[in-house]
């Protein structure tokens, strides 16, 4: 019991140091998340469009 006791106490020290972003740079984060998940869908999407075509025109 006292080794998790221990490993807590280490987990908030440890997280007192971490270098949190301010609400600016999160913001602007989740925004290059966000257009680089909708940019790297819509090539997937292109992509297996392509392949769907040349498979229907391989294949019929």
């Amino acid at each position: 019991m006292n080794s998790i006791k221990e490993y807590l106490q280490d987990v908030r020290k440890e997280m007192k140091k971490v270098s949190w972003p301010d609400q600016d740079e999160l913001v602007d984060y989740t925004i290059v998340v966000v257009v680089f998940t909708i940019l790297l869908s819509a090539f997937i999407f292109a992509v297996d469009q392509v392949y769907s075509t040349i498979l229907e025109a391989i294949y019929q």
